[in-house]
């Protein structure tokens, strides 16, 4: 599924690509309504994963991964982390941002999933697209 405008030779294009070629995630319209989001397949429009434009994605890690991985997440100096917030973002200017978001994205199938910590039917919070905070 083509669901961005925008070249594959583009650093999110190639986000996209990958992301579409996992089995485990599904794409579609972003539900905060700026971009293309991702969802487990198993949790169909719960959406995890929202790529912005060209140049962020918020990936929804839960409020237990964030608060195990926060500070490193915000050590790294590529993650943006809003405290009480499920979602973290991170800016995609380089080939190894693509690399974060796609290991972020596998934990947050984890933590969404069948047996992660959203797993009980729980709602995922909606993500604040292009909000610093």
């Amino acid at each position: 599924m083509k669901t961005l405008d925008q070249s594959a030779g583009s650093l999110a294009g190639r986000l996209t690509a990958q992301l579409d070629a996992w089995p485990a995630v599904r794409a579609g319209r972003a539900e905060c309504g700026v971009g293309t989001g991702f969802s487990p397949a198993q949790r169909v429009g719960a959406q995890i994963v929202h790529l912005h434009g060209g140049a962020e994605a918020a990936v929804h890690l839960t409020r237990p991964v964030i608060a195990r991985l926060g500070d490193v997440l915000l050590k790294s100096g590529r993650v943006a982390v809003t405290p009480g917030d499920d979602w973290v973002r991170v800016r995609i200017d380089t080939e190894s941002d693509v690399a974060l978001v796609m290991s972020l994205a596998s934990v947050a199938i984890q933590a969404n999933g069948p047996s992660g910590t959203a797993a009980q039917n729980v709602a995922i919070s909606p993500c604040h697209a292009g909000s610093s905070g």
